[in-house]
């Protein structure tokens, strides 16, 4: 532990040092202030003990010297003359504490014991921050690699899954001849696997650029009426199926919403999706659009089972699952849907009770 002694004295500073030098500190002396901020400026002191007063400069031009060396040195002003004030304004210039002269040696091991303990720790502190940014760049590093990788493997998957249901699609269709029905369903079912895979994919693919901080916006003038109108029509065979009824609240000439249409089709299909997956038979989906001060509202309702109160900050969250039943999906719809709405400044959010459905909501500037 290095302390530097700023002292006119040279035998105040010999005796102080001697004691020190006993309590086991490597001790160092300067007799002005331009040798002490050249001691400073050699090597790195734990604690300097500055006179206020000093033949060539001030112990305050001093201390505020040393701190431009080394932030980390520990300051404690000595004053041997009525210079309170000195000492004070020392202090709120960052020394840690003053003593008087004559030095009581008591006291003032006390005083500096305290201030090498706080150096001690702020050291550490220093040294424990460091080693976190270290390990935080870390882990930036692997989740860049990570992304970059479920992005190009997504990507390499897609090209081939969406052939395949190609295919598929050919020979349902009976483009390359007739097929039976145990054919038929066969087929049925790998299509349906085939979809599955395309929209892990998929929100895999959005995921990863997302993080990446690379999805596209490619913004236009749409009427947003007649983008929802388009998908609900994509819903009503399943509904049907489902016994699910569909109650519509759209209002009128609702106008144009600048945003990338591709994306918000997204966001009302994920929430659509949700919305029929936990609806049952006899169930009711609904869906709200309106349009007021610059803003665009849009809900999207269901009867299904709702979420309890201490899941829903954790809905949002990447693969996150809160229910115990057997459903197909990946746990990516909704954030994938969060980070679209909040890329085009917007906010989504739930309202919901536990047996009594919930209710979607999406807030988004018009412009």
């Amino acid at each position: 532990m290095n302390i530097l002694i700023v002292d006119d004295d040279p035998d105040a500073r010999k005796t102080f040092g001697k004691i020190l030098k006993t309590k086991g500190f490597d001790v160092e002396e300067a007799g002005t202030g331009s040798e002490a901020i050249a001691s400073c400026g050699a090597k790195f002191f734990n604690l300097a003990l500055i006179d206020v007063r000093l033949p060539d400069t001030s112990g305050l031009e001093v201390l505020k010297a040393v701190h431009g060396i080394n932030e980390d040195t520990i300051a404690i002003m000595m004053t041997g003359y009525a210079a309170l004030d000195s000492s004070v304004e020392a202090m709120n210039q960052g020394a840690f504490s003053y003593i008087t002269k004559p030095v009581n040696m008591d006291q003032a091991l006390i005083v500096i014991e305290k201030a090498v303990e706080k150096q001690r720790l702020s050291l550490e502190n220093k040294r424990l921050l460091k080693e976190l940014s270290a390990a935080n760049e870390k882990l930036k590093e692997l989740d860049q690699r990570k992304s970059a990788f479920v992005a190009n493997v997504s990507h390499e998957l897609k090209s081939p899954l969406a052939i395949i249901k190609g295919f598929l699609v050919l020979i349902l269709d009976g483009a390359v001849g007739e097929i039976n029905s145990k054919q038929r369903n066969c087929l049925e079912i790998g299509k349906r696997n085939i979809e599955r895979l395309i929209r892990l994919v998929t929100d895999l693919l959005d995921i990863s650029k997302i993080e990446a901080g690379k999805m596209e916006m490619r913004r236009e003038n749409f009427d947003i009426a007649v983008l929802v109108n388009e998908i609900l029509v994509d819903y009503e065979k399943e509904l049907a199926k489902k016994q699910i009824s569909l109650k519509k609240d759209i209002q009128e000439n609702i106008g144009a919403i600048w945003a990338d249409r591709d994306k918000i089709s997204e966001v009302v299909i994920n929430l659509l999706n949700n919305a029929v997956k936990y609806t049952t038979a006899g169930g009711e989906v609904g869906i709200k659009l309106i349009s007021k001060e610059n803003e665009l509202y849009f809900e999207i309702s269901d009867t299904g089972p709702g979420i309890p109160e201490e899941y829903k900050d954790k809905i949002f969250d990447k693969f996150e699952r809160i229910t115990t039943e057997k459903m197909e999906g990946t746990g990516l719809g909704l954030p994938i849907a969060k980070d679209i709405v909040e890329l085009h400044k917007g906010k989504i959010w739930v309202e919901s009770e536990a047996g009594k459905g919930s209710v979607f909501k999406v807030k988004l500037p018009v412009k």
